[in-house]
């Protein structure tokens, strides 16, 4: 029996994640100024979660979700190890709310979020050490988020899309895969497959960035495509909302391309596709 990955349990607005509104935060309602304010009411409290990650520089709100209507997350009594100060503010430690993270978000948000930290650089020491601090259900999603994570990913939905295409059993590909050119300069793919020359962009840059964006998107991919590659280009509304139709694609294309799986494989992955087009519908 195909088992339905459990996705997303927050509500979000089906807007990019990449970019946030573009008018200014008013100061009282900017989350930063909200923790502070908190702190002062009450000198015991430590920002954990969400909130401790944004002090710490990092995005990990839901998709959509506004900072200046994030609730300020905090403890009264983190172990003092996990306790660090940034700007000023008593929050968890870097590790410690990567793991915080990593065990209690929905796990495509947990995974998106991992990559950012482990990209920007995590003590591995500090890390395991914080793992030993955390028990049961909340360690086993810990590390199979960890597990699932990698730093080579340069955008949330560059992380959820390749945790769907494991989720639907598709061969693992590369997180921003080098292709090289003729002349000696290197293209980069979003997430590719070398042996099959195949490769899946997201285009949420293209889309907020205008037309030279677009236009420099548009010139990588012909020259991709010169070189025989195939690229399979996707917007947040594919991955968020819609992942069968070009999880479907993707699986034919690499058949088409030398991808050889047995017949129970194949089997399993349109069953896992489909299982993953359910999960989100049920979120």
């Amino acid at each position: 029996m195909t088992q339905i990955p459990m996705y997303r349990t927050a509500t979000a607005t089906r807007t990019d994640p990449f970019f946030a509104s573009e008018e200014a935060a008013e100061p009282a309602d900017d989350l930063l100024l909200r923790s502070e304010a908190a702190f002062e009411a009450d000198f015991s409290l430590v920002a954990t979660g969400r909130t401790a990650a944004w002090i710490h520089g990092f995005d990990v709100l839901p998709p959509g979700a506004d900072q200046r209507e994030w609730p300020v997350e905090t403890s009264p009594d983190p172990p003092l190890e996990d306790i660090t100060v940034v700007d000023g503010l008593p929050v968890t430690t870097l590790a410690r709310t990567l793991i915080d993270c990593a065990a209690d978000l929905p796990r495509l948000e947990a995974v998106a979020a991992a990559d950012q930290f482990l990209r920007a650089g995590v003590d591995t020491a500090s890390l395991a050490a914080t793992l030993e601090r955390v028990h049961g259900e909340r360690l086993h999603r810990a590390n199979a988020t960890l597990l699932a994570a990698d730093p080579r990913a340069e955008s949330p939905m560059e992380s959820w899309t390749r945790c769907l295409i494991g989720d639907a059993g598709l061969p693992a590909p590369v997180p921003q895969l080098r292709v090289r050119q003729p002349n000696g300069r290197s293209a980069f793919l979003d997430l590719g497959w070398e042996p099959w020359k195949v490769g899946v962009e997201y285009d949420g840059m293209a889309t907020h960035l205008g037309l030279a964006a677009e236009t420099s998107d548009r010139r990588r991919h012909v020259v991709l495509r010169n070189l025989g590659w195939e690229v399979q280009v996707l917007t947040a509304t594919d991955v968020m909302d819609h992942p069968r139709p070009w999880l479907e694609q993707l699986r034919d294309t690499l058949l088409r391309r030398g991808w050889d799986p047995d017949t129970s494989r194949l089997k399993d992955v349109n069953a896992r596709i489909e299982a993953v087009q359910m999960a989100l519908q049920q979120q």
